[in-house]
This record gives C-alpha cells, sequence and structure tokens, in this order.
C-alpha cells in the first residue's frame, strides 16, 4: 500500500532548467509520481476504501521513519517549545495515517525543509493568507524568520513545478503590470491576504484598499517601508461590506479579487454576483476588475484530498471541470450583474485569458471587466 508507481524516486530526481523563468515544463510521465498517486490513495483512505498506515507493519516503520527525522528536525532547527514540538508531533502522526500523505511526505522530502514544515502547519491551522505566500517562494524558516526560500531547498524545486504555484505566481505578475502598464493610482484587492503582489514590484505610491475579515500578517513585516505602508489601508471586514464605505464609492481605478470566486455560492446564493456589485460601486467610470475561476487539475485534485486544504463540506468550493464551463460561468454571472445594474452602469467583458501550465493543463480562467456609465 502506498508504495510509488512511477518514475521518479523524489521531487528532486527532476532536472530544473538553468534559465529562471519562474516555472518548468513537469514531465507528463511525473504527474503519476507528483500528484495522481497521492490523491487516489487519500481518497481511497478518506471513503475508508483502504486501511491507514498503521494497518501494514512495512508502512508503519516508513511512517517511524519520517516521524524520528522530522522530531530531530524540530529539536535542532525550530524554536519551539517543548510542548509546540509535542503538539506538531502528535498532529503529523495523526495526518501520516493517511498513505497519500506518507507519500507526499518521503516524495518531497517534507522533514528536510522549514518551509515545507510550515507550510502544512500553516494549511492545518488554516492560516490561508501565510499559505498563499509559500507558494511565491516566501515564507517561515523554523525560527519565525519570514524570508524567500532558498533555491536549494526542496520547497523551491516543488514550487518551481506545481501547478498552483505558478498559477498563483502568474496571476499576481499580471496585476502588478496592469497596474504600471495603466498608470493606476488607486485600487482595491477582495480577500487579498498577505498581498503577494508586493513581491513582485508593486508601485510604493499606489494607494490600496484591501478587504480582508482573516487572519494576515502585521502590516510591518508586509511592508517594511513606511511610506508605501502609509498608502496600505486594510479593512478587517468581508468584501461585502465595501460598499458600506462611503468614501470609496466611485473613486477606485481597479479591483481585483483572485482565489476567492471558489469559496462563493453563485447557483444558490448568487454571492459572486454580489461580489462583482460589490467592486462596481467602488470602480470610478472605465475602471476595471479583474478576477478568476479556478479550474481542476491533478495538481489541485491533490492539494485539496492530500494536503487537507481547509474547507467546509456543507459549502463545497467552487472549481470548475473544465475551460468552457468556466467561460460559460463566468458570462453567465456577468450578465446576472448587468441585469441587476438596470442601465445604471454596464459591465463589458474583454476576452477572457486562461492560466495553462504544462503538463497539468488550464489552471485558471481570468476575467476582466470595464465600467461603463
Amino acid at each position: 500500500m502506498g508504495e510509488k508507481t512511477g518514475i521518479f524516486n523524489s521531487a528532486r530526481d527532476i532536472p530544473r532548467d538553468n534559465i529562471n523563468r519562474g516555472y518548468g515544463h513537469l514531465p507528463p510521465e511525473a504527474v503519476e509520481d507528483w500528484a495522481s498517486h497521492e490523491a487516489d490513495l487519500s481518497k481511497m483512505y478518506y471513503s475508508g476504501l483502504i486501511p491507514g498506515v498503521s494497518h501494514s507493519a512495512k508502512d508503519s516503520a516508513r511512517k517511524q521513519t519520517i516521524m524520528d527525522r522530522i522530531c530531530t528536525t524540530l529539536v535542532q532547527r525550530s524554536n519551539f517549545g517543548e510542548a509546540e514540538i509535542m503538539r506538531r508531533l502528535n498532529q503529523i502522526e495523526k495526518y501520516l495515517e493517511d498513505p497519500g500523505l506518507l507519500h507526499n511526505f518521503e516524495f518531497f522530502d517534507i522533514p528536510s525543509s522549514d518551509f515545507m514544515l510550515q507550510f502544512y502547519f500553516a494549511v492545518w491551522d488554516r492560516r490561508i493568507a501565510e499559505v498563499m505566500g509559500y507558494l511565491h517562494n516566501y515564507g517561515k524558516d523554523l525560527q519565525g524568520v519570514v524570508r524567500n526560500v532558498p533555491e536549494d531547498d526542496i520547497w523551491y524545486q516543488m514550487s518551481y513545478f506545481e501547478g498552483m504555484n505558478i498559477n498563483e505566481r502568474e496571476k499576481a505578475q499580471k496585476i502588478v503590470d496592469f497596474i504600471k502598464q495603466h498608470g493606476i493610482a488607486n485600487a482595491t484587492s477582495f480577500g487579498g491576504g498577505n498581498i503577494p503582489e508586493r513581491l513582485y514590484g508593486l508601485p510604493a505610491d499606489l494607494k490600496l484598499t484591501v478587504f480582508d475579515d482573516g487572519q494576515v500578517s502585521q502590516m510591518k513585516e508586509l511592508f517594511p517601508d513606511p511610506r508605501q505602508r502609509s498608502n496600505i489601508n486594510y479593512i478587517h471586514e468581508r468584501l461585502s461590506e465595501a460598499p458600506k464605505h462611503q468614501e470609496l464609492l466611485g473613486t477606485q481605478q481597479l479591483v481585483w479579487m483572485h482565489g476567492v470566486s471558489m469559496y462563493l455560492n453563485e447557483k444558490e446564493r448568487h454571492e459572486m454576483t454580489g461580489a462583482i456589485l460589490c467592486g462596481t460601486a467602488l470602480l470610478r467610470p472605465n475602471g476595471y476588475m479583474k478576477y478568476d475561476y479556478l479550474v481542476w487539475t491533478e495538481s489541485m485534485r491533490r492539494v485539496i484530498s492530500t494536503q487537507c486544504w481547509p474547507y467546509d463540506p456543507k459549502n463545497p468550493m467552487v472549481i470548475f471541470s473544465n475551460t468552457s464551463e468556466a467561460i460559460m460561468q463566468g458570462r453567465a454571472t456577468l450578465s446576472a450583474v448587468n441585469a441587476k445594474l438596470a442601465g445604471k452602469a454596464y459591465m463589458d467583458a474583454m476576452s477572457p485569458e486562461v492560466t495553462l501550465v504544462e503538463p497539468w493543463g488550464v489552471t485558471s480562467v481570468r476575467f476582466t471587466v470595464q465600467k461603463h456609465v
């Protein structure tokens, strides 16, 4: 149960290009080792179709090897107290009953990397804003120091090929490029978390408002420059509260909302329509709104099945089966938005953009709409 089935022994085996272009093309045959095998095992485990790791003496030994290495790592490299080390070891021991996660910890050599371990702790603690930072090769080591992930770390190797990480990096870079190309001076981010766009050259003089009711990092950590920090206004409220801020109405040149649509129930509660209407209220005439829809890939399936991405089973995440389905829903939602506006304004859609990451396929569909009055 749970042993490797493909051609690679470890994520380290896959050569990375010497040219640092931000991502690499994972060999198609590597996807089985990388994601599919793990996701299948995890799905069967959590469905009760296969037993946990401890059911097999061989797999129990594999698990104990990982646990011993993690214990050594936490004792030698972390600034955790004894109680915190024990809490984390107990937590990992429980999760590693999943044979899919055990494969993940072996294949990606999790015990070797501060950032791999801290990523999982953040996922299981539901610290989503912090989690998303790691996708940009930026996060906490085991001493709690926030820094860029070293290029010789296994996280950096994984992130170079991982579809979801590449998707997030491309979206953040595109936002920064758009702001610079269009001379945007006032912008708002819905659900912006720790603003990963800051890692891609976000202009220091941009007046940015962020609506996020989750746990975010200290402003001094996010924006060390006090001059830039003075231009950032975090409002710790749900994005639906945005139109209540009279000072923002009709003032923004750009509103963006990335990685949020998956949590908005459009079919039953029309939450995506409502979110776009909130953005429309903030935009000045000819202002732009950007948002995205996620598309299923093996990368995404592994994130949810094996890494135990936090979500509410009663309100499943909205992830589309294919590109066409996402585009159709996007157009239908925009039609609903314009119907609600009833001629007071009109949101005009540009051609949708897709993020294509080989060999994963399309990872997201991105919409840009412009407000006309």
